[in-house]
């Protein structure tokens, strides 16, 4: 497969408007290791991997008709949010303007109006993101909402498109449209879900690989040790990312692919202790990326040593987000009574890439 980000926006189209409802939802991600050599700038020498999941926490968005002339955005939470409240745990924000009225560029609503223009469907619209927290929570929710949003705007008037189109459109609004800093991984795992091996050059995603997976029991193993610590801080991932000194993000890179290629292996061969090996070789190589981004983790390391913890590292462009912990089932108890009040979730992994969603029983 080949998604390349650069000149990959369709060209414009006549404005339309719904034909029908249509509600689509797109899983957010985990990777185990080689985050960060997706980056464009990285990517360039001898280019990326990474190796991670699909999750069992979707976004979902739902479009229909509207008034014509007349555009609507909702952005709603169906879930918990980090301790403390804040925006995500408030009332659905929504904004409703004109058709002839300029994008708005308040940033809660940007991504929205960016997949709106891509797909030309402008008029007569109401589109509603449902997701389980704000932007900014290191598990690719952003992205999930682009794929959700394109599949969605798409099936609406009556257009089918493939995972590699969704996937390669969704990149090209947060690096063309938008302007971000961003690699192009958790627009892949939200199109294609379950668990994938991919590599990237300068261009984006060039191959999709589902992992082999040598034993049955590896999965939940892996699954049943992973929790998701959120450390209710929300950050713009570009805006961490442009501060990652590009020496450092080459120097490694090398240690980022190679961990990835690890624990590739470990899922080939079977073994949970190759797979933690490489988890663990790619949270180092993860500090050395950027030791500021990762200085929250690095912190929680030290305040659960002697817990039994084999894995700790921050999620996506770190510097806030959430944490992931692998420890044995049994070490959990101690290592959440620690923790205190943080919320903390329990991923499933190889969650169904994106899809349509039922109508709700009446």
């Amino acid at each position: 497969m080949s998604t390349p980000c650069v000149s990959s926006l369709l060209p414009p189209r006549a404005l339309r408007t719904p034909l029908w409802r249509a509600a689509a939802s797109a899983p957010m991600r985990v990777s185990f290791a080689g985050g960060g050599s997706d980056l464009p700038g990285v990517a360039l020498l001898d280019g990326g991997r990474v190796v991670g999941a699909a999750i069992d926490l979707r976004v979902r968005v739902v479009v229909e008709p509207f008034d014509r002339g007349w555009v609507r955005m909702e952005l709603a939470s169906r879930g918990q949010g980090p301790p403390g409240g804040g925006a995500e745990a408030g009332a659905p924000r929504v904004l409703t303007r004109r058709r002839t009225d300029p994008p708005r560029d308040d940033l809660a609503f940007r991504l929205i109006e960016a997949t709106l223009a891509a797909t030309g469907v402008g008029d007569g619209v109401a589109l509603r993101v449902e997701t389980e927290m704000s932007p900014g929570a290191g598990l690719g929710g952003s992205a999930s909402a682009a794929v959700a949003a394109l599949f969605a705007l798409r099936a609406s008037v009556g257009e089918v498109a493939s995972p590699e189109e969704l996937s390669r459109e969704a990149v090209a609004i947060e690096r063309e449209r938008l302007g971000n800093a961003c690699g192009a991984q958790d627009q892949v795992f939200a199109a294609f879900g379950g668990l994938l091996d991919l590599a990237f050059d300068a261009r984006g995603c060039s191959g999709v690989r589902r992992l082999a997976i040598g034993s049955p029991e590896l999965v939940p193993a892996l699954s049943a040790g992973l929790l998701l610590v959120d450390t209710a801080v929300r950050r713009v991932s570009g805006e961490v990312l442009d501060r990652v000194d590009a020496g450092a993000a080459c120097g490694a890179k090398g240690e980022l692919v190679a961990a990835a290629g690890d624990v590739a292996r470990g899922f080939e061969l079977g073994s949970l202790a190759l797979v933690l090996s490489g988890m663990r070789r790619g949270a180092a190589a993860k500090v050395r990326l950027s030791e500021a981004a990762s200085a929250m983790a690095v912190s929680m390391r030290q305040r659960l040593d002697g817990l039994g913890v084999e894995v700790l590292r921050m999620c996506g462009a770190g510097g806030g987000g959430h944490i992931l912990i692998w420890a044995p089932a049994e070490r959990h108890a101690r290592i959440l009574e620690e923790l205190g009040p943080c919320l903390v979730r329990r991923p499933a992994l190889g969650a169904a890439g994106v899809r349509l969603d039922p109508e709700p029983a009446a």
